[in-house]
């Protein structure tokens, strides 16, 4: 059973595909996760006349870059954002070169926002953006008319277009949004919100906490912080990209004790 990956840049990206498969594995379940990632056909000096200008819509990608320190990933990488118009074209790429290798499902690991029919593919293909807002639409309301406090954290380099995306969906006039955007460490940057106190932070940063410099047990550190759930898109992701697979997933092993 073979469960696709896409990145929205360079390879390799192994924390992507250890999560996912160790996720599996600790449901009693056996996949092979492969991964194609948009840009590795491109060198940097392909990729930097398609970084995005200012009001573009953005892809963040982490990338190689000569010379490069400081990136969460390592020396040799860095965290740039792309035109996102101009990415679409490697998406798709990425999307039937993972269907000849026979994936049976495929997650884009990035929270970005796409059409409905932006791609096409004949395997499900699970978005975290819309698996995210169909969650918080239903916190939304469960709140009955009360307005639900909803901390975002995201990078600063798409801070506008996140803050955006989130008040341009179906609930914006039944959510109190506070933004607090980081760059590197993020929790030197979530006290911000803290006085807020919020019922819901979304970190909008696919796959943050799974990188081997990324803090131990990071989104149980975030929720100690606020004291309510911290939504992260990659753990939705995996959890859907699961069950949307055909892997003799065995409800009653989970019932005996």
């Amino acid at each position: 059973m073979k469960l696709g990956l896409i990145t929205t840049g360079h390879g390799p990206r192994t924390a992507y595909e250890d999560y996912f498969s160790g996720l599996a594995r600790s449901l009693g379940l056996q996949i092979e996760v492969i991964s194609e990632h948009i840009l590795d056909p491109l060198s940097w000096e392909e990729i930097q006349p398609h970084l995005a200008k200012e009001g573009q819509p953005v892809l963040g990608a982490h990338v190689h870059v000569p010379g490069a320190t400081g990136n969460r990933l390592g020396e040799g990488w860095d965290h740039v954002y792309v035109d996102l118009e101009w990415a679409y074209q490697w998406f798709q790429r990425a999307i039937d070169r993972l269907q000849e290798r026979g994936a049976q499902g495929i997650v884009f690991c990035c929270a970005t926002q796409f059409n409905p029919d932006q791609f096409k593919a004949t395997v499900p293909v699970i978005r975290p953006c819309d698996v995210t807002m169909q969650l918080i639409a239903g916190m939304v309301q469960a709140q009955q008319g009360e307005r639900l406090r909803l901390g975002l954290m995201s990078s600063i380099g798409h801070a506008e277009q996140d803050q955006a995306l989130f008040r341009g969906q179906s609930f914006p006039d039944q959510i109190e949004l506070k933004y607090q955007g980081f760059e590197g460490d993020i929790l030197a940057q979530a006290p911000a919100l803290t006085d807020f106190a919020p019922q819901l932070v979304v970190v909008w940063s696919f796959g943050l906490g799974t990188a081997a410099s990324d803090p131990d047990r990071l989104a149980g550190k975030l929720e100690k912080l606020f004291g309510c759930p911290v939504i992260m898109p990659h753990r939705l992701a995996a959890l859907q990209a699961l069950a949307v697979l055909p892997v003799d997933f065995d409800d009653r092993h989970f019932c005996q004790k």
